[in-house]
């Protein structure tokens, strides 16, 4: 589920302060943390986004590149965020924008060091809708979209949402081309099967697999 929305809001002129829960941090982490707990005892793993910053993008303006201490971004943007992993949850999704002129989705500090390393997240980190091809066509940090996959998956990106731009053929050319490195692939690769297997969608007999491609 593609949800609970953690940003907190900080402008109300930002065009994504309807979708989000209010301007206090505990308040955000409080509603947020009991929405993963109800989501995932029905059997679906909650996304937590949009890890981060994203509600502090320059003059409100959505998707704009966003600069802020560490400080606030611990003290407030980071809150909900924390609350909601000690709760559980299972997924993450990255923000659109960049932080200080680094892109969230390229950045393993962040993705890796932060939200894997201090926090502990151990599930799977997936992107928000043409993310991964935004580092070249948005943020210009890539010059092809293999080279979005590279930054992206060695930062610490597992999937790629909606469909397949840079982490299909793309990433395979990468790969063989010696761009990025094959344990990061089988890294994500792993984390994703491990949600599938605590999912049960891998058990034998689970009804989803009679409808699955047969070439899937």
């Amino acid at each position: 589920g593609l949800a609970p929305v953690l940003d907190v809001t900080r402008d109300a002129r930002w065009g994504r302060t309807e979708e989000t829960i209010g301007e206090d941090p505990y308040l955000v982490g409080s509603v947020g943390t009991a929405y993963v707990r109800g989501l995932q005892s029905a059997g679906i793993h909650a996304t937590l986004k949009h890890f981060a910053g994203y509600s502090a993008s320059r003059a409100a303006r959505n998707m704009a590149p966003v600069a802020i201490g560490r400080r606030e971004l611990a003290d407030v943007l980071l809150v909900p965020f924390e609350m909601a992993l000690r709760a559980g949850a299972r997924s993450v999704m990255p923000s659109y924008t960049d932080i200080d002129g680094v892109p969230v989705s390229a950045d393993p500090t962040l993705l890796t060091g932060l939200l894997r390393d201090e926090l502990g997240f151990e599930g799977v980190v997936v992107s928000d809708y043409f993310e991964i091809a935004f580092l070249q066509t948005q943020h210009a940090v890539a010059e092809t979209p293999g080279q979005a996959a590279a930054l992206a998956l060695e930062a610490g990106l597992d999937v790629e949402l909606p469909s397949m731009a840079c982490y299909g053929p793309a990433l395979v050319d990468a790969v063989r081309d010696g761009l990025v490195a094959e344990e990061f692939v089988d890294r994500a690769a792993a984390r994703v099967l491990r949600q599938k297997c605590d999912l049960g969608l891998l058990d034998p007999g689970w009804p989803g697999l009679e409808a699955a491609p047969a070439n899937g």
